[in-house]
């Protein structure tokens, strides 16, 4: 099958692996603002009520190695609000909870907070008031201006991941596997990053080696999955692709869903929409 690709991919949920539940639902749910949708056994969903969109899934895996300060698979993930006083009601929360914001950025209009959650993953919150980035140096972002914006309320709304930085060991295996088995169109973006860009979501991949990186993700803390949401006909499509590859992945009975994992073993799910 030349040329395939997964076309335009909608990023439904990000699964992380946590040893403290209880402490990574209060960042994300109090000061990130996501509503906790549900609790089922150690799964916490969360995400918006309306429309219903699961957007994080946080696994209690006690018997999993912490590797507390290491290097993680994920570098960060971003994630994109609608509004400048989406962003000064995360800034607001986080001032109110006297929870650490570790970086602050602005670019012409561009503007972003970079958290560290409670164990160690790191998560941007970006606003850009159009889809062209600026070209400009950042600097340090204005709080005082910023915090002027805040309207208080308690929910983060209309957000979405836009991007993820992945740690990678073997970036031309990674590539090869975004590239040729997935369809994502490769873009260089510094001598070691590469930036992977299929419309709305990017991954980018950074060279690095030690801690999670190569440790198979039901071993360790961290990022767990990926779930994208896709039609039936691509599904189908990305299944025969698969079969043309002699790859290996999981497709179940109902024919609603495929996972594969990647050479650094991360596992990618699709969904049929």
């Amino acid at each position: 099958m030349d040329n395939f690709h997964l076309g335009k991919l909608n990023l439904k949920t990000i699964a992380i692996r946590v040893k403290d539940r209880d402490g990574m639902i209060h960042f994300y749910r109090d000061i990130i603002g996501l509503h906790l949708l549900r609790e089922e056994n150690e799964l916490a969903i969360l995400g918006y009520k309306d429309p219903a969109s699961e957007l994080l899934w946080l696994e209690e895996s006690p018997r999993a190695s912490e590797h507390r300060g290491e290097i993680k698979k994920m570098q960060r993930v971003s994630l994109v609000v609608p509004n400048i006083e989406e962003l000064a009601n995360v800034y607001y929360r986080a001032e109110k909870e006297k929870y650490p914001v570790k970086s602050a950025l602005q670019a012409d209009a561009e503007k972003g907070l970079l958290f560290e959650d409670p164990e160690g993953n790191e998560i941007e919150i970006f606003y850009a008031p159009s889809n062209e980035r600026s070209t400009a140096e950042p600097i340090s972002l204005d709080f005082k201006e910023l915090e002027k914006k805040a309207t208080k309320r308690e929910k983060i709304h209309d957000a979405y991941f836009d991007k993820i930085h992945l740690n990678i060991s073997d970036i031309a295996r990674q590539q090869d596997f975004l590239a040729d088995i997935l369809g994502l169109e490769v873009h260089d973006e510094t001598e070691e990053e590469l930036l992977l860009n299929r419309g709305e979501f990017n991954v980018g991949l950074t060279v690095a080696t030690g801690g999670t990186i190569d440790e198979p993700t039901d071993k360790v803390l961290g990022l767990d999955f990926l779930q994208f949401l896709v039609s039936k006909e691509m599904l189908t499509e990305l299944s025969s692709h698969l079969d043309e590859k002699e790859r290996e992945y999981f497709r179940d009975k109902k024919q609603s869903l495929i996972t594969i994992y990647d050479p650094a073993g991360l596992e990618w799910w699709f969904v049929l929409k």
